[in-house]
């Protein structure tokens, strides 16, 4: 990746198991800062003592887009990646997140998706605490993922990915990926 004073801050949106993680673990090798809006959610369920599941990331994180804003995971993510020349921001999931981002300079946004039987293997495959384990709990998280609250307050996966400057569809191997993230890494190099 040619010049490294070139300031880019890459969001990730897509839903679980599309494999954005595996994107930021590449572009944190790449020498990117890593930050996600569900750290900051994790961070106010630890706070307050709450058991990190799906559903108490999910509540929390409407909770806190009711009471502070549509954006306020966005801002306080911001807030920590603005420092860094190269930053990648993970989980990024509504539409007023989006456009806070949108409206700094140098942020690009990718979207990631794959098709659901693949996504359930990953989630099912990776064993995170707050992942759903069977069919029925994958389709009824991801229903609530891809749309859920009111407008700008709610998570809306669909909305965010149509607004990315580059999508991605990940049904094919890590390898295949990596390759699809650093054609588009190097595009925004120019």
């Amino acid at each position: 990746m040619a010049n490294k004073t070139k300031k880019i801050i890459i969001g990730l949106t897509g839903p679980m198991g599309a494999g954005h993680g595996m994107v930021a673990e590449y572009l944190k090798k790449k020498g990117f800062f890593y930050s996600s809006t569900s750290e900051r959610v994790r961070e106010e369920c630890r706070q307050r003592g709450i058991e990190i599941t799906r559903d108490s990331l999910q509540d929390v994180a409407d909770e806190l887009r009711r009471k502070f804003g549509p954006e306020v995971l966005a801002k306080r993510t911001w807030d920590i990646v603005k420092k860094y020349p190269r930053a990648v921001v993970d989980s990024i999931r509504g539409i007023a997140e989006v456009e806070f981002f949108k409206s700094k300079p140098n942020f690009y946004l990718i979207g990631i998706t794959a098709p659901h039987k693949i996504r359930y293997q990953r989630v099912v495959a990776r064993h995170r605490e707050s992942d759903p384990t069977t069919w029925k709990e994958f389709l009824m998280a991801d229903k609530k993922d891809f749309k859920s609250g009111q407008g700008k307050f709610g998570r809306n996966i669909t909305g965010c990915l149509k607004k990315a400057d580059f999508l991605i569809v990940n049904k094919g191997t890590i390898k295949e990926l990596e390759k699809k993230i650093e054609k588009y890494v190097s595009m925004l190099n120019r």
